[in-house]
């Protein structure tokens, strides 16, 4: 995010509290300023005309008289950057068919804003992560079937699989195959602590680690994860930092 310049913000939302948490946040981030707000979709519309240019707008979907999705097919020319923020993750698709740039589900946290925010520039200057950073909330994929997205919560991951051109995540009760690379993955899942990279085609929980024999992982839905040797160091280090030993001196003898 480019330190001296300010980024022109406009908030549309037709609920004043989310109009004023948002201004808050934008406020809270000396790179951002706070352009507009609107919470009427109409008067928004009408106001958007000829060069009126903006670096980003923040959409509600579910508005009266227009939607978000409609309104956004009308104001898309005029900002660089746009985020949905939604209570109803069933719009997500329709979002980024009208190229939204993220898609924010309410309630927002600060942390989520920031995040959003930061994952925009990092795709505008060349980073491409294909899914939205971790959240408390974990993200959606998409699955095998036409129009269907899928909420995978980061705590329910044991493990994920590389597949030639796609990934498998293992919950406890689902595998969930998408169209992902391992980078996408771990970029998405880096903010927590709580995963670790074993070999090119796992990355594991560390929580879902059941037992480690010679270079064989066994996770706790069964599965067997070879430890690679470009990762072995790191895995070793997190396993000797967790061992359980006796601080005792001595055989039982003495």
């Amino acid at each position: 995010m480019n330190e001296t310049h300010q980024y022109r913000c406009v908030v549309i939302d037709d609920e004043s509290h989310a109009v004023e948490l948002l201004s808050d946040y934008i406020e809270s981030v000396p790179q951002l300023q706070l352009a507009g707000t609107y919470q009427d979709p109409v008067r928004a519309l009408m106001d958007f005309h000829g060069d009126i240019m903006y670096d980003f707008i923040f959409l509600d979907i579910d508005m009266p008289r227009i939607s978000g999705i409609e309104l956004a097919k009308t104001l898309r020319s005029h900002a660089a950057f746009l985020i949905f923020t939604t209570a109803h993750s069933k719009y997500a698709l329709e979002a980024f068919d009208v190229q939204a740039d993220h898609f924010l589900l309410k309630p927002i946290s600060f942390n989520k804003f920031l995040a959003a925010v930061k994952c925009v520039f990092k795709r505008q200057s060349g980073s491409h992560p294909a899914i939205p950073q971790q959240t408390d909330e974990g993200f959606f994929i998409k699955s095998d079937k036409k129009s269907r997205l899928i909420r995978v919560r980061t705590g329910e991951i044991i493990a994920v699989e590389g597949l030639k051109n796609y990934v498998i995540i293992h919950t406890a009760s689902h595998k969930h195959i998408t169209y992902l690379t391992m980078k996408e993955v771990e970029e998405a899942l880096s903010p927590s602590n709580g995963f670790i990279r074993v070999h090119r085609s796992f990355i594991i929980a560390k929580k879902s680690v059941e037992q480690i024999e010679g270079s064989t992982i066994t996770l706790v839905n069964n599965l067997e994860v070879p430890i690679g040797d470009t990762y072995r160091q790191q895995f070793l280090q997190y396993v000797t930092g967790n061992v359980l030993i006796s601080g005792r001196l001595g055989s039982a003898g003495n």
